[in-house]
């Protein structure tokens, strides 16, 4: 009879890797329809700002091993620095909007328990990372943003 240390299967993650922290961190959880995935991947990577006069900086993690991953998983895996970590998951790819799941990971900034996600569309990774980089957004401001949209998503503001 095997121990029960033998009986438990642990998944390990693998590491999401180096990265500039400039770029966005997207991890894909859910591998199922892919040809919404790669509808997806072209929305993050697609130019923005007002005149889409900047490039998408994405850092986008596709790796089967990652597929139906926790927040917790997540959370462990990300990089020293990193703020905000965006997940497409099942509920992402079955919205309409793909509405991704955003990721608190700043442990300095004090949300209250539970509520350290906020959906938003892939069309405003960039600018949620880019605010929650610079500091200039809390990700509680993002949360009560969602909160007043009537699909408590968080829209690009282009």
């Amino acid at each position: 009879m095997p121990s029960r240390i033998e009986r438990v299967r642990v998944r390990v993650r693998p590491s999401i890797g180096d990265r500039d922290l400039d770029a966005a961190l997207v991890v894909r959880t859910d591998y199922g329809h892919e040809p919404i995935w790669r509808a997806i991947v072209t929305e993050l990577t697609q130019p923005w700002g007002e005149d889409d006069e900047r490039e998408a900086l994405v850092h986008i993690v596709d790796d089967p091993a990652w597929s139906d991953a926790t927040v917790e998983e997540i959370r462990a895996a990300a990089q020293a620095g990193d703020r905000t970590v965006f997940l497409v998951d099942s509920t992402a790819i079955r919205h309409s909007h793909f509405a991704m799941l955003a990721v608190d990971l700043d442990t300095t900034e004090e949300t209250i328990p539970g509520r350290g996600t906020f959906r938003l569309e892939p069309a405003a990774v960039q600018e949620v990372h880019m605010q929650r980089f610079i500091d200039n957004v809390s990700f509680t401001g993002y949360i009560d943003q969602a909160a007043r949209d009537p699909d408590n998503i968080v829209w690009s503001p282009y």
